[in-house]
Parts: C-alpha cells; sequence; structure tokens
C-alpha cells in the first residue's frame, strides 16, 4: 500500500518543485484562470446592460450614460450624411432606438455566452447524432444563449441545475426586455406627437398675428393671459417630456417652418417683450412664467 502510493507523491512534490522554479503552472490552474475570466466578462456584459436598462427606462430622469452616448454617436453620423439630403436627419431618431435596443440585446446575449463558454465540454449534452467533440466553440455556447433569451430548446442541453437556472434566469430578462422595449416606444410616440402639435400651434399663432397686424399684447388682458398661460403650461410640460425621455431630442421633425424648434424663437421674443414694466402686473407674471419654461 505505500509503494503504490509512492508515485504519486513524487509527481505531487516535482509539480511543487516546478511551481516554485517559477516555471509554467499546471494545465488545470491554466483552465481555472480561462474560466474565471470568461465568467467575469460575462457578468460585466450583462451588469453594464442591465446597468442601463434600468437607468433608461426606470430611472425618472430616464438617463443611461452608454444609450445617450449611443443616440449622440448616432445623431453625428446621421447629421454628416445629411448635408446632401436634408430628409435624412428625420431617420436619426428611429436609428439611435434600434442601435440602444440591439447594444442591450447584443450585451446580454455575449454576456451569457460568455459564461456558457468554459462549460460547453463537460456540462452540456448535445442531440443524438451529433459529435460533442465539435460542438464546443464559443459560437456553440452562442447559440445557447440566443435560444435561452428567446426561449428556445436547440439541439445542446445542459447537465447542470446551476446553467439551467442560468439559462431560465437570461429567458427572464429576455422577455423584460422586449415588453420594456415595447412600452418605450410606445411612450415616447405621444411625447413626438405632443411636441408637433404644440410647434403646429405656435407656428399658426405667429401667422395669424403676421397676418392680422394684432399683437397677443393688444388683446385685452384677460384674454393675453390666458393665452400667455396656456402657452406657459404647454412649454413646460414639453421640457418634462425632455427630461424624462431624452431620446426624443434625437428626433426631428423635418418641416422647419411648423417644428418646435423653429416657433421656440417667436416665444422667447413674446416673453422678453411682454414682460416688460409698463405692461400689467398679470401679463408680466406669465410671461415671467413662459420665459422660464424655456430657459429654467
Amino acid at each position: 500500500m505505500q509503494l503504490s502510493s509512492t508515485p504519486s507523491i513524487l509527481l505531487r512534490q516535482h509539480q511543487s518543485a516546478l511551481t516554485f522554479r517559477g516555471q509554467r503552472p499546471s494545465t488545470p490552474t491554466i483552465l481555472i484562470c480561462m474560466r474565471i475570466l470568461w465568467n467575469a466578462a460575462g457578468f460585466v456584459c450583462i451588469a453594464v446592460a442591465l446597468h442601463d436598462v434600468f437607468h433608461t427606462l426606470f430611472h425618472p430622469a430616464g438617463r443611461g450614460a452608454m444609450s445617450d452616448w449611443l443616440a449622440g454617436f448616432v445623431w453625428k453620423i446621421v447629421r454628416a450624411l445629411s448635408h446632401s439630403k436634408r430628409e435624412r436627419i428625420t431617420l436619426a431618431g428611429p436609428f439611435a432606438i434600434l442601435t440602444i435596443i440591439g447594444i442591450w440585446v447584443a450585451l446580454i446575449v455575449f454576456g451569457f455566452a460568455f459564461i456558457y463558454r468554459p462549460y460547453m465540454a463537460g456540462q452540456f449534452t448535445v442531440a443524438p447524432g451529433l459529435d460533442p467533440a465539435k460542438h464546443r466553440s464559443f459560437l456553440d455556447a452562442l447559440n445557447v444563449s440566443i435560444g435561452g433569451l428567446m426561449t428556445l430548446s436547440g439541439d445542446i442541453l445542459t447537465k447542470s441545475r446551476v446553467l439551467r437556472l442560468l439559462i431560465g434566469s437570461e429567458a427572464i430578462i429576455g422577455f423584460g426586455l422586449l415588453t420594456a422595449s415595447v412600452s418605450w416606444l410606445l411612450s415616447i410616440y405621444p411625447v413626438l406627437e405632443r411636441r408637433r402639435t404644440v410647434g403646429h400651434e405656435l407656428t399658426l399663432l405667429h401667422n395669424a398675428e403676421s397676418r392680422s397686424g394684432i399683437r397677443i399684447m393688444e388683446l385685452p388682458s384677460d384674454e393675453a393671459q390666458e393665452i400667455l398661460w396656456g402657452l406657459a403650461a404647454e412649454i413646460s410640460s414639453l421640457r418634462n417630456d425632455l427630461t424624462q425621455f431624452p431620446i426624443t431630442y434625437y428626433f426631428h421633425s423635418g418641416d422647419e417652418h411648423s417644428g418646435l424648434a423653429g416657433a421656440l424663437p417667436y416665444v422667447a421674443d413674446l416673453a422678453e417683450n411682454a414682460s416688460r414694466p409698463q405692461m400689467s402686473p398679470s401679463l408680466r407674471m406669465a410671461c415671467i412664467a413662459l420665459g422660464g419654461g424655456l430657459h429654467v
């Protein structure tokens, strides 16, 4: 019994001596380190995606660092491509949303694929008729991750309870991401419609002043005050919408005459002229509120 254990003792002593001399570590050590690196990369990708999703969709300010940068990056590219054809600028907002959602999905898929990759050889089984040795690559892990996100079972299944739990968690994240993205889209377009409506109303008001020759300040005080307070309320509502959904900043209406951006100088001029000391106190207060909605 003592003789049979002698070779294993000598082998362990030889490995310890190699480690002490600074030589290359054993293969199991390298595999463990690689597994840790794969898992760390996967969890970082998932954490970055979920952090940005939370701050973009659920935080009251609605601002995620990565999504803000992506939206600005897409805006710069589309604006550079719109010099020759101005109407291309209207594609910036839709492209920005698709890019942000696509990056979220990619980070989730690749993150879980990084986690699955070290276990493809020992913790996953393939369907009958397939060679297990040919299904251990990162592409196979990516295939498992995509199937988990879409709640589809493919030709590669896991034997590990922990990995099954991870695949189920990925399916929950995928379903939640789909639901949140759809809700985000449905929330954005009413904001855009309201912005177009306010811009059109301001344009009509400006045209009415130009054609009739009657300024708002020349109307009876009660009527002018009512108009100004209504404008102040609408501008304040639009500011809140832009704070809650900053992605709407990158949606261009394509109409420079009736768009909100073209009407804001008129509103600023109206607020400045009507807040002069010779105006009635009620009009001055309404105009100060209107100017505050623009500049605060």
